[in-house]
Formats: structure tokens, C-alpha cells, sequence
């Protein structure tokens, strides 16, 4: 308790007890171990009953949070989704704390789910959690003739891939749709190819800071060294790295300079969905042949909640399907997305208890008989294309905005 902030301390107090982070909690709705609500309840107890310790920073003679307060199944059942946070009548932050007994567990204690030993061995090693060599980071595009920085340094924009399009085949089909788009357009890009490394973001939220922050540092010296302006990333969670997190390491980083920090916070990152409208918009990528049918929109949380990305994906799919579709919304959409189950790391572990929450979430889309459920996150699509296969559905597809516009527009 020594070392939560005193906005931490302050939420702990705070808490007006009204269950809504509880009721949004897509880990609670699924019967995990989770509660929001009572992981600040059981803070606030511990911070009571310990308070002469604490005043007194007697380390040694407080007890373990996760030993009175907590339990390994509750720190690691959150995704991370924000469903709690954007709720809460008085913004309380729950991950952060969660996220932070992670932290402790994994950099302290050497405690973590056993399947995440392979996770963190790839990273470190091979600076993607497939554990794939980096000399294949660029396998996937074979006769796309995309340049790397190395060999076209003046590119204007860098199309950060990230490790899913990378290495997993799903993903690397969007990074290909995406190239083509690109191409078709007019689009002036390169990539790092074998200079990239994992962004962190999964490494980050399972604890592991440390390791975090040394992908962090050599990434923003590839940025800093190539004076990279501006950035296209095809995955929301690579999106919030690089948008919002590598910007408070720069104070943290004495390798670079201060005209390279100045240059870096600058950068323009921007995530495909956008991308892509400002193509359309701008009258670079042109209709074919519009597409029908029924299609659902499944809103990711990195790129809906956490940043406030709605309204791209839609006007996308307005453009392409002009009056021929038949559009569909989820009861939790928008800003109150349900989350596919892989944020926070969990796309690494592995979810025992209750129902899957991939499949809780795909049931709860095809309840609106889609033909087509429509994404924008490598993640996402990887979870709800397992929980329609659960489910006994792969009659229903499972589209990144990027391959929905390789079918409409005349490439």
C-alpha cells in the first residue's frame, strides 16, 4: 500500500459503492473471480486496518495485498477494456491498480500464469510473442514490393505492422489488404521490416515493466534515428503504445537528445480506420462495386473507449456499402463496446473459469443474424473468429475494414 499514488488512495475513498464498474465488467459478466467494486472495497479495508503502518511506512510490517486483499484470479481475469473506468460516476481508475499488482507479482515475486513463460521467453528474445526469428518480421510481404526505411528513409509515412500482422496468418491477410489499399492510393510508405520490435502494450499490462520499457527505448531510437513524422498502425492496441505511452517515457530515456525527444513527440500516429476514411474522403480510393448484406460493427475497446475512435469505421462502411446494407448495432457498441477477451494480455493465456468471454461477446452479435461482423483489430477478429467457430457459425465472416475495402474498391 506504501507504493500506490495518492490518486490511488484517493479512489479507495472515493468509491460510492453503486456497482455500475461491476455490472460493465466483461470479466464479472462472464463469472470470473474479478470485481471492480470490490477491489476497491477491499483496498479501502486494507488501507483502514493497516493505516498506522502505512502513516508510519513500516514496509515490514504491513501484510501482503495479495495475500490479504487479492487474489491471483482476480488480478488476472481484467482485459483492460476501460468498461469499468468509463462508467464510474467518479472516475476511479481500477487498472492501474490491477495492473500494478501485476507488476509486483511478476517483477517481485516471479509469480504469473504458467502458459505466460513462453510469452515473455519469445519477447525477450525474439521481440514478438510468436518467438518467430526477425529476419521473417517481413515475410508477409512477399511480391507487394514494400520498401523498408533502410532503403527508403524519405517515405511519409511509416506503416508500423506490429506483431500481428506480422506473424499470425489472420493478420498478416489485413497487412496485405492494407499494402494493396495503400498502394492503390498513392500512398508514400515504408516499414522497419526486421528493425521493428513488439510495441509492448501486452508486455506492459501482465506486469512485466520492465521489458516493456527496453522494447520502448529501442523502438523511439529507430523512430529518432529515421525522423519519422508520421505513423500508420493497424492494431488499436499498438495505436495506444505509441500515441499515449511512449510519449511519458521520453523524459526516462538519457540516450536521446533533446532535438530527438522534441521530434518524437511530435510524431503523428494514426490508426488505420482513420486512414483509410481520409483516403476515401479525400477521393484517392475509388467504389467498384458496393457490398450488401447484414453487418454488425464489433467496436474494439483501444480503439472506441480508450480512444474515442467511433465514428471512422462507420463512415467507412457508409461509403462502401452505400444503400445496399443493411446495418446492425450491438446492444453494447460505441463507447459501451463488450470486449473480445484478449486485451490486458489475456490473448496469452488461458481463460478457465465461466464462459469465454469471446464467446459471451459473439453470441451476443449473432443475436442480430449479421452476415458479416466487421473489425478493426487483429485481436478482436482472432477472438470472435474463434467464437463462431465455438459456436458452429463460420457461415458468418469476420472482416478487418481493410478487407471489406479490397472487395469494393477497383484496385
Amino acid at each position: 500500500a506504501i507504493d500506490f499514488t495518492w490518486k490511488d488512495l484517493l479512489d479507495a475513498f472515493a468509491c460510492v459503492e453503486c456497482g455500475r464498474c461491476q455490472d460493465a465488467c466483461p470479466a464479472y459478466a462472464t463469472e470470473k473471480a474479478l470485481s471492480p467494486k470490490m477491489i476497491i472495497y477491499n483496498l479501502r479495508r486494507h488501507l483502514l486496518r493497516n493505516k498506522k503502518e502505512i502513516i508510519q511506512h513500516s514496509r515490514e510490517a504491513l501484510p501482503s495485498l495479495m495475500t490479504e486483499c487479492f487474489t491471483a484470479d482476480e488480478i488476472w481475469s481484467c482485459t483492460t477494456c476501460g468498461a469499468c473506468l468509463h462508467v464510474c460516476p467518479v472516475e476511479i481508475e481500477h487498472i492501474p491498480k490491477l495492473v500494478g499488482l501485476r507488476q509486483g507479482e511478476v517483477l517481485m515475486e516471479g509469480r504469473f500464469p504458467a502458459e505466460l513463460n513462453s510469452f515473455f521467453r519469445n519477447v525477450e528474445t525474439n521481440s514478438n510473442p510468436w518467438g518467430i526469428g526477425f529476419a521473417d518480421r517481413a515475410n508477409w510481404t512477399e511480391g507487394l514490393g514494400v520498401k523498408t526505411l533502410a532503403e527508403h528513409p524519405e517515405a511519409e509515412y511509416l506503416f508500423w505492422v506490429g506483431c500481428a500482422f506480422s506473424f499470425d496468418e489472420a493478420g498478416q491477410k489485413i497487412a496485405r489488404s492494407l499494402v494493396k489499399l495503400f498502394q492503390a492510393a498513392g500512398v508514400y510508405f515504408a516499414i522497419l521490416g526486421q528493425e521493428e520490435k513488439c510495441c509492448g502494450d501486452s508486455v506492459k499490462r501482465l506486469g512485466n515493466e520492465y521489458l516493456y520499457q527496453l522494447l520502448a527505448q529501442e523502438n523511439l531510437t529507430n523512430l529518432a534515428r529515421y525522423k519519422v513524422k508520421k505513423i500508420i498502425v493497424g492494431c488499436p492496441h499498438g495505436y495506444n503504445t505509441l500515441k499515449n505511452e511512449y510519449p511519458q517515457l521520453l523524459p526516462l530515456l538519457p540516450d536521446l537528445n533533446e532535438e530527438d525527444k522534441k521530434l518524437l513527440q511530435s510524431i503523428e500516429v494514426i490508426h488505420h480506420s482513420q486512414f483509410l476514411e481520409y483516403l476515401i474522403t479525400t477521393g484517392r480510393l475509388k467504389l467498384k462495386k458496393p457490398f450488401s448484406g447484414r453487418v454488425i460493427i464489433h467496436d474494439s475497446c483501444y480503439l472506441s473507449r480508450h480512444n474515442q475512435i467511433i465514428a471512422s469505421p462507420r463512415q467507412i462502411l457508409k461509403w462502401a456499402g452505400q444503400n445496399q446494407v443493411t446495418w446492425l448495432e450491438a446492444e453494447n457498441s460505441r463507447e459501451h463496446t463488450f470486449c473480445c477477451g484478449a486485451g490486458g494480455g489475456l490473448m496469452w493465456t488461458e481463460e478457465t473459469q465461466g464462459t469465454r468471454i469471446n464467446r459471451q461477446r459473439t453470441r451476443e452479435l449473432l443475436s442480430h443474424q449479421p452476415e458479416i461482423i466487421i473489425s478493426a483489430c487483429p485481436f478482436c477478429q482472432t477472438m470472435l473468429s474463434d467464437g463462431l467457430k465455438d459456436e458452429n457459425r463460420e457461415d458468418v465472416r469476420v472482416l478487418d475494414l481493410a478487407q471489406l475495402l479490397t472487395e469494393v474498391v477497383a484496385i
